[in-house]
């Protein structure tokens, strides 16, 4: 089984494959109290965001994990992946830019995805 460093590269190498867009991740271990890592990315279209959702959900069913918790896949313009400990927010940038969720993270360590 993966450490969730392992699976936090698991997820971000399966956004970019998908052509994720502006792909960030906070360690969010020492804060929330429920997950390691929030990550965010957006998607072109609603499409676009369901074709993230479910090649990530593959991706690590084929890891070994357990299917993830899955919110807002019918309308799909936020749909929240909950894979324990990562949560992952795929979003309309319409969306994104509204709420601002990195904000709320901005004082967790954030992570260089592309070093992953």
């Amino acid at each position: 089984m993966m450490d969730s460093r392992d699976k936090l590269k698991k997820v971000v190498e399966a956004l970019n494959e998908k052509k994720g867009i502006n792909i960030m991740a906070f360690d969010v271990d020492e804060k929330s109290g429920y997950t390691d890592y929030m990550v965010f990315v957006s998607g072109t279209s609603i499409q676009h965001n369901q074709t993230m959702s479910d090649f990530l959900q593959r991706e690590l069913k084929k890891e070994g994990f357990i299917r993830p918790l899955i919110e807002g896949a019918q309308s799909s313009k936020w749909i929240l992946v909950d894979a324990g400990d990562i949560i992952v927010n795929i979003m309309l940038d319409e969306i994104r830019d509204y709420y601002h969720l990195e904000d709320i993270w901005s004082d967790s360590p954030k992570v260089d995805v592309t070093s992953l």
